[in-house]
């Protein structure tokens, strides 16, 4: 068994952990060297909504498109100055791609050039409860902020749906010289169709989100906000972990309500 390669995708994650952690640590306590302000302490609540475009690479299915899924929860607010805060949430997160792979069949004895193939596409739809906590400067005038936002999440899967069949064509040509003995039927020539078992998905995922946005106030106490951004995952996306699949894409919008209770 290859630890080595057990354990690279956690040593990764590891690294950044503790990485991260003293960024946040030497962040803090430089804003903190600020003056007090009268935002300090201040406690925001709020509920965003988006879309997020995913997709990943995976070696054995080459063929890959990006879907369009979405993301949903509630978040609170914690400034530790006028212009720092910390954000924690949970959210709904549905993520959502196609993979697919396409091939010629070849005789037993790999001479004859055949016409047969196989395709096979598979639509996959994978909800996670994410647990978000952020780190995010803001600067404005009071009626319209921006802000950036430095998110290292943790997901748990909830369920995927998979839909998908592999497809078989076998020409009058090529059936005189196939022999597989698991498929009789493609001495034949026909199309054939296949269910193909579902994928078990990694039962965590956990990544990096970077946000620029912006909140416009329409009270003192009660804004709305705009922010896109993208993510990076560390984790492999298949729970077998020689199966080295990852995130390619997660881009997201999102937009939402804030409220000041404090």
């Amino acid at each position: 068994m290859d630890i080595k390669r057990l354990t690279y995708p956690y040593t990764k994650v590891y690294r950044f952990v503790i990485t991260l952690a003293f960024a946040f640590i030497l962040f803090v306590q430089l804003s903190l060297s600020q003056n007090v302000s009268e935002k300090k302490e201040s406690i925001n609540i709020g509920f965003e909504a988006g879309i997020q475009f995913t997709g990943i690479s995976d070696p054995y299915m080459p063929i890959s498109e990006n879907g369009i899924g979405f993301a949903s929860g509630f978040f609170a607010d914690y400034f530790l100055n006028d212009i720092i805060k910390i954000r924690g949430g949970l959210y709904f997160d549905n993520r959502k791609f196609s993979l697919g792979d396409f091939n010629y069949i070849y005789d037993t004895n790999l001479v004859h050039p055949t016409t047969s193939f196989y395709s096979v596409t598979r639509n996959y739809s994978v909800n996670y409860l994410t647990i978000p906590l952020s780190l995010m400067y803001e600067k404005g005038n009071g009626r319209l902020n921006f802000f950036i936002q430095g998110t290292l999440y943790y997901s748990l899967l909830i369920n995927s749906n998979q839909r998908g069949d592999l497809h078989v064509f076998i020409s009058e040509k090529d059936a005189p010289y196939f022999d597989f003995p698991d498929y009789p039927e493609f001495n034949v020539p026909g199309e054939y169709s296949y269910t193909v078992p579902d994928e078990p998905f990694n039962t965590s995922d956990i990544g990096i989100n970077l946000l620029f946005g912006a909140t416009y106030f329409l009270k003192p106490d009660l804004g709305i906000t705009l922010s896109p951004g993208l993510s990076y995952s560390f984790a492999n996306v298949w729970e077998d972990s020689f199966r080295e699949t990852s995130w390619t894409s997660l881009y997201k919008i999102n937009i939402g309500i804030i409220y000041t209770i404090k």
